[in-house]
């Protein structure tokens, strides 16, 4: 179960309760078979919770910015390496969720879809530990 401490500041809560609002609908849209609106949703789950760590760990008002990359630099949170490109990559398709013509044909699988929904589970989480040790 995903929980997340009383004792943040609130702008933070707010993010947080938008990304996990998001990261719900991701995985019960990924069950219902709707494969595009799932990755979409798994990135405005990540966008949200970096924001919320932008709030918390940087006392910012975070950018008005979609690239995951970037918000993750924002943080100032010493991300694993590989993590980077990896946000890019989810950054890459909730652009591309947008067109019908990638819709229609990259987005049709579970199993297409089933990294970007692993990897929204492993950062998001691991952020969520990170704002809670906070």
């Amino acid at each position: 179960m995903l929980y997340f401490k009383k004792s943040m500041k609130q702008e933070t809560q707010v993010w947080w309760h938008l990304a996990k609002e998001h990261f719900d609908n991701a995985l019960f849209l990924y069950n219902g078979s709707r494969y595009s609106l799932a990755v979409y949703c798994c990135h405005q789950a990540l966008e949200f919770i970096l924001k919320a760590a932008i709030v918390e760990f940087e006392e910012e008002v975070p950018p008005k910015i979609h690239n995951l990359d970037a918000l993750a630099r924002a943080t100032k949170i010493d991300f694993p390496p590989s993590w980077y490109e990896d946000l890019a990559e989810i950054t890459r398709h909730y652009w591309r969720v947008r067109y019908p013509d990638f819709r229609q044909y990259v987005y049709t699988s579970k199993e297409k879809i089933q990294p970007t929904i692993d990897k929204t589970k492993e950062v998001f989480i691991w952020i969520l530990n990170k704002l809670n040790q906070h």
